[in-house]
């Protein structure tokens, strides 16, 4: 998900909150931002969908909150197949460590509440335009515990260390992508994906694809996917 814009174009960016006031704030401030274009705001799920599907957006800045009839969670998803290129910006109010946890299960994404200072909010902007991830400090400390107590729950964090190659892999898997589209991604065969990824699995002792976010997440794999070159695993 690369919301970098090309040949000098702004990344095109969609808001998807209910509140006018936020909305009007979001936009004054995303416009100043270098390299973002505002092209579209929703204030329902429905809404979203419908404006994402027409403009395409680079960037979705989202409140996850703000759909009452469905689950945010479920929204989010819905949101993320019409716009699979999209780098989404959850920017939202009451993100407990279970919503937290959702949001990472579903790929990567950055999260900064919305008690969070204007500053803040820039730099995760900067962040998303660049084709980063951002986590506000207090968040990064979330997904810490929550890595922590995955990994006391599991067994996981065995000092086993990942290659350059199983550290990538393991980027991608926390992205939401399939073997198959990491294979395509870095040239190799599905085969090979498939061995790296068991091999990766076997070493921090975490299997389902939320785990592997959260770990992701922590160790600062979804920043930017590392290179692909090997490194001895000693």
């Amino acid at each position: 998900m690369e919301a970098k814009p090309q040949h000098n174009k702004p990344a095109r960016v969609v808001i998807v909150d209910d509140h006018i006031l936020f909305k009007e704030l979001i936009i004054s401030v995303v416009n100043t931002v270098g390299g973002l274009k505002v092209v579209g705001w929703a204030q329902t799920e429905s809404e979203a969908l419908e404006v994402c599907w027409k403009e395409k957006p680079d960037v979705i800045i989202l409140d996850l909150l703000l759909m009452p009839a469905n689950s945010g969670i479920v929204a989010l998803n819905r949101i993320r197949s019409v716009a699979r290129d999209a780098h989404i910006l959850v920017f939202s109010g009451n993100l407990t460590p279970d919503i937290i946890r959702q949001v990472l299960a579903e790929g990567a994404f950055s999260l900064i509440d919305k008690s969070a200072s204007l500053e803040e909010f820039r730099r995760a902007l900067h962040a998303v335009a660049d084709g980063r991830t951002y986590f506000s400090p207090e968040i990064s400390d979330t997904i810490r515990s929550l890595v922590l107590t995955t990994s006391r729950t599991h067994g996981a964090g065995r000092g086993n260390r990942l290659t350059r190659r199983e550290e990538s892999v393991l980027g991608h898997l926390a992205r939401g992508m399939s073997s198959r589209e990491i294979a395509a991604l870095l040239g190799l065969s599905w085969h090979t994906v498939a061995n790296h990824r068991n091999r990766l699995m076997q070493k921090i002792g975490l299997h389902r694809v939320a785990q592997l976010s959260l770990y992701a997440a922590s160790h600062g794999l979804l920043a930017a996917a590392p290179p692909p070159t090997d490194r001895p695993s000693s």
